[in-house]
């Protein structure tokens, strides 16, 4: 269910500069949430009883580790899980990785996730990943993940070779890039992947929601980057409860109806009224996510389905 499960995205600042990265993050980002915001939100989590894991990703969530370990102690007593995205530019120091894993360990970290590729690799070095996943076979009760974001000329094969026997055993996901963020100018968009067309109603249908607590301020149903470019919110107000942000996200008409129905609606209308090119729409996509991007990046295209919605609310739901 939607409620088990809650992320926080701390921050915008990261060590790198990635040319891909899906929020722009740099060393020199600003953009963040108030860390009292952020204590008040992970004291309420850790309390909530139906909430089972709790996910800290940046930015660069290492960076601040001090942070990072007090709000990890703030969860510990709820014994609820924790689960952890980072570059792994620490793992440069030794000293650094003995004391985050035994800190991990003791704090009931469940899952690290390392996102590191070829757009990763200018700014961590893979001897400081390799020691990363070298060291985790001590703590053999924290999954260690590898995510690598992938372009046709960028596979990242080499990453692999570099990374040698130290990733025995590590769950590796390649995925298409999708381009948002730093990758719409950055990213030659002839290199990406596209698998999916929207005649293929099978591959139009939405893989799901994990409530973000984005370091925007906004909160959003779900943790695809294209989702942050889109203007689908559940914030009413400032100090909204967290059981009002769920009623949202299942009590919303149109994220009902990506649900029932999946975009397969919504492109049926744009289709029937040759509103594909204004929209934006491209016919060829590497993840159905983009063109969940692509359909609500504004709010006037959010309103351009008001009156559909609304008759498909009367003819299919109402009582």
């Amino acid at each position: 269910m939607y409620n088990r499960t809650v992320t926080i995205n701390l921050d915008s600042k990261c060590t790198a500069s990635c040319d891909h990265c899906c929020f722009s993050s740099s060393p020199t980002s600003t953009i963040k949430m108030e860390k009292d915001y952020i204590r008040e939100l992970v004291t309420e989590f850790a309390k909530n009883k139906t909430i089972e894991v709790i996910s800290f990703t940046g930015g660069e969530i290492f960076l601040d580790y001090k942070f990072l370990k007090e709000l990890m102690e703030i969860i510990k007593p709820y014994e609820k899980q924790i689960t952890l995205i980072s570059n792994g530019f620490w793992g440069g120091s030794k000293n650094k990785v003995q004391e985050y894993f035994n800190d991990m360990n003791s704090l009931n970290v469940v899952a690290l996730t390392i996102s590191y590729d070829e757009y990763h690799s200018p700014f961590v070095k893979s001897s400081s990943i390799k020691r990363i996943f070298e060291y985790r076979r001590k703590y053999p009760r924290i999954d260690i993940s590898l995510n690598m974001a992938v372009t046709k000329d960028k596979m990242s094969n080499h990453i692999l070779e570099e990374l040698d026997d130290s990733i025995l055993g590590v769950k590796i996901t390649k995925f298409p890039m999708i381009s948002v963020g730093a990758a719409k100018s950055r990213i030659n968009q002839q290199n990406i992947h596209k698998f999916y067309n929207i005649d293929d109603e099978d591959s139009l249908n939405c893989p799901g929601y994990d409530i973000v607590y984005h370091h925007d301020g906004e909160i959003y149903p779900c943790c695809s980057p294209a989702i942050f470019e889109t203007k689908i919110t559940l914030r009413e107000e400032y100090n909204q409860a967290y059981e009002r942000t769920v009623e949202k996200l299942q009590s919303n008409l149109l994220l009902f109806i990506i649900r029932k129905e999946g975009f397969k609606w919504f492109l049926d209308i744009l289709k029937e009224n040759n509103k594909i090119e204004e929209f934006d729409i491209p016919y060829e996509f590497s993840s159905i996510c983009s063109i969940c991007g692509s359909l609500f990046d504004s709010a006037d295209k959010i309103n351009y389905f008001y009156p559909y919605m609304e008759k498909y609310y009367y003819e299919n739901i109402e009582v």
